[in-house]
């Protein structure tokens, strides 16, 4: 067994949390702000970038907290492999669930571009994660 800590410190998962917020918020932004400088699409904009923001930040430090949950979970029940593959594909059914009917609700115009680098590195911090974790469970 390893001895590496199996989990991150909460100062870790705090400033985890507060790079989601600010990369995915000002992403959001980036992408919904208009070009011809209409404040009411700016307003959305800016909405849009608040939304993702907090979003991805309350997801991002509950997403660690599941991701650990569900593969502890799972591990007398399937393998390494598929628990993650299970773990990841649960962890970001339920993500989607829920933001992507706030974007609707919010008019957000491009949705799909909003999210689309967040499901991308979102996927790919949940897997690294779970590695590093891997070794408390199996």
């Amino acid at each position: 067994m390893s001895t590496a800590p199996s989990n991150y410190g909460i100062l870790n998962k705090l400033i985890i949390t507060l790079i989601a917020m600010l990369g995915y918020g000002g992403w959001a932004y980036y992408c919904n702000v208009p070009a011809n400088g209409d404040i009411e699409l700016h307003t959305i904009a800016f909405r849009a970038g608040i939304i993702q923001g907090g979003y991805s930040g309350i997801l991002t430090l509950t997403q660690m907290i599941l991701l650990q949950a569900v593969l502890k979970h799972l591990n007398q029940h399937l393998t390494l492999n598929l628990n993650m593959i299970a773990t990841i594909t649960t962890a970001s059914a339920l993500q989607y669930a829920i933001i992507i009917p706030v974007h609707l609700a919010n008019d957000t115009p491009n949705i799909l571009m909003t999210l689309l680098p967040g499901f991308v590195i979102g996927t790919a911090f949940s897997f690294a994660y779970l590695l590093s974790i891997k070794n408390k469970y199996y």
